[in-house]
């Protein structure tokens, strides 16, 4: 999400006609990220063809590419695509094994109880980690980000706070699942995470390196 905040920042700046100068603290104000996460997504673009940059007076000066061009148009007609349809949207990633934080986060009574409420089950603790392979996946999870979504919000306990969970009901082969995209994650626009009544592993027999499809309903979660 915040790859495409970035290259939509730098194009509203005219970097799309023009080279600009542009510092990352103050990209980093004004889309309240910090200045390693700024330059980290700076790096992504360059990496990715979609921008060009060279040293400047203070900062760099940036200009996106015909590249950087073609990949907003192609999220825009797919964004506009997402939110025109009321149809349901097919996610398909590939089963990986995660760090371990879906068990701990998704055990945790706030998110439970929020799960519960909101969504209409208690949650296994633990997520189903699906990753992304090809652009059109990608743009679909951007698609998801775009919309309303279901919202368990933020909690604190004695010592820390846990950000909101945006949910999306959702299914796999006619299980009732829902995708979450935290507000906090440790992975990257690539991973997708869904979180079940049951261990979706176990209950359909899924391993690492298995292809899955996920169904969700987008038009009820605009």
């Amino acid at each position: 999400m915040e790859l495409l905040r970035i290259i939509i920042y730098l194009a509203k700046k005219g970097a799309l006609s023009r080279p600009v100068g542009v510092t990352t603290s103050n990209i980093g104000n004004e889309l309240g990220l910090s200045q390693q996460s700024v330059s980290r997504w700076l790096l992504s673009l360059e990496k990715k063809g979609y921008m060009e940059r060279s040293h400047g007076i203070r900062g760099y000066m940036v200009q996106l590419t015909n590249d950087g061009r073609k990949y907003m148009i192609e999220l825009r007609r797919g964004l506009d695509e997402a939110l025109s349809e009321c149809g349901k949207m097919i996610i398909k990633g590939r089963v990986v094994s995660g760090m371990g934080e879906g068990q701990y986060y998704i055990g945790l009574e706030g998110y439970a109880k929020g799960i519960k409420e909101m969504l209409g089950f208690s949650p296994f603790s633990g997520t189903l980690n699906l990753k992304l392979k090809t652009l059109r996946e990608f743009q679909f999870k951007e698609k998801l980000s775009a919309c309303k979504g279901i919202m368990i919000p933020s909690f604190s306990d004695d010592e820390r706070t846990f950000g909101s969970l945006k949910c999306f009901h959702a299914s796999i082969k006619e299980r009732v699942c829902a995708i979450i995209i935290p507000e906090r994650s440790h992975y990257g626009n690539d991973m997708l995470e869904i979180i079940a009544p049951v261990n979706l592993r176990n209950v359909l027999g899924l391993a690492d390196g298995d292809d899955v499809s996920v169904e969700v309903n987008v038009g009820e979660n605009l």
